[in-house]
């Protein structure tokens, strides 16, 4: 059975960890933005290429705390006799976090390099058959993002690259870049979040639905990631503005299919009728007073019954307003915050009793005087 080391970006490493478990089931944690997995799933590679965190992937990963270059070269090539193909190979070194102070990534990639050089193995710096991955993981620098496992002891990773993989590339796709822009658009990175943590162990999803779809930026990673998608909007101008975006981005060789309507959240289970598969992925309208109102709570509420009637068994993603002192642990209102105008935890039993348990809330920080709580939600019954 083969492992797969799986490093994340540093973003939010709390969220990374939470994203790989929703894609390949229980991980074993390394470091804050290094996890080990085994590959069970004949379509793990799949689910991992709709992540949103992960930024490499590696196979039969091992890792040593911190040694002396040598003693780390050394485990290295002892590591590679057994899981280096025969082909030419370069290592590639790469910090995570502070990095490890007295551990240099040249003399690591030198020193290693030289021992697992051999006429079946040539180094090839520029074009090799095969990359080493050697990741010198120290302890994270402060993060806008709290993480309780952040202060974790130093660590050396190191894997052979998986070729089938891909990292999310967002270059090209922000926002402004889009044919149809409006300054509340979501940025890809949180689209594609909202899709990656949709997934389960036991589910993995052919559609995605977004009844709140603005200007596309969950279509987009939708389509981008495979999935079929249904979206809707009440303003015509953001359904135009969502097809003209996927058009412009799912390109000629992209196989999955949309449907974009101008119809009300509470309409979708009749424009759509049952799906099975489906994320109901959504960043809902707030309101003018953003997290201080509760002008869209009905409209959250009224989109999580749409959601039940529609797949009863799917995944519910959203993104909510909430309190920015949510961050402040000295603060009472970050046990129980105040979320689109209301406690979470009032808030959340109106979740469950519309048939969702939300069973992850992460906050996010926007700016400063907004945040924003990421809610995944699993069928309750």
């Amino acid at each position: 059975m083969t492992a797969l080391t799986l490093i994340g970006s540093g973003w939010h490493p709390a969220l990374f960890r939470s994203e790989a478990e929703a894609l390949v089931g229980p991980v074993g944690f390394i470091h804050p933005r290094a996890v080990v997995t085994e590959l069970t799933s004949p379509d793990a590679m799949i689910r991992l290429s709709r992540s949103a965190l992960i930024d490499d992937v590696l196979l039969n990963g091992e890792h040593s705390v911190a040694l002396s270059v040598e003693e780390i070269s050394e485990k290295i090539a002892k590591w590679a006799t057994e899981n280096l193909p025969k082909g030419s190979f370069a290592i590639r070194t790469r910090t995570l976090g502070t990095g490890i102070s007295d551990i240099s990534k040249s003399a690591i990639a030198q020193d290693s390099g030289g021992r697992i050089s051999s006429e079946n193995n040539p180094v090839n710096l520029d074009s090799p058959e095969h990359e080493i991955v050697v990741i010198l993981a120290g302890k994270e620098d402060p993060s806008n993002h709290p993480d309780s496992l952040g202060d974790s002891e130093p660590v050396i990773i190191w894997g052979l690259r998986e070729k089938e993989w891909k990292r999310a590339d967002y270059g090209g796709r922000q926002p402004m870049e889009r044919p149809f822009f409006q300054p509340v658009s979501l940025e890809p990175r949180l689209a594609r979040l909202l899709i990656s943590l949709g997934h389960r162990t036991d589910f993995t999803p052919t559609t995605i639905i977004d009844p709140f779809c603005g200007t596309g930026g969950i279509a987009i990673e939708g389509v981008l990631s495979g999935l079929n998608v249904l979206a809707s909007d009440l303003d015509p101008r953001m359904v135009s503005g969502t097809e003209e975006n996927l058009q412009w981005a799912s390109g000629s060789e992209n196989s999955a299919a949309w449907d974009v309507q101008v119809t009300g959240v509470g309409m979708i289970p009749d424009v759509w009728g049952k799906i099975s598969g489906a994320v109901f992925a959504f960043d809902p309208p707030y309101g003018r007073n953003a997290w201080k109102s509760d002008d869209g709570v009905q409209l959250l509420l009224r989109a999580c019954s749409a959601a039940k009637t529609i797949d009863d068994t799917g995944s519910l993603c959203t993104l909510l307003p909430t309190d920015p002192t949510i961050f402040d642990n000295n603060s009472n209102d970050s046990l129980d915050p105040i979320v689109m105008g209301v406690p979470w935890s009032e808030l959340a039993n109106q979740i469950i009793d519309r048939g969702w348990n939300p069973v992850l809330t992460a906050p996010i920080k926007v700016h400063r005087s907004l945040a924003r709580l990421l809610v995944v939600a699993h069928p309750s019954h």
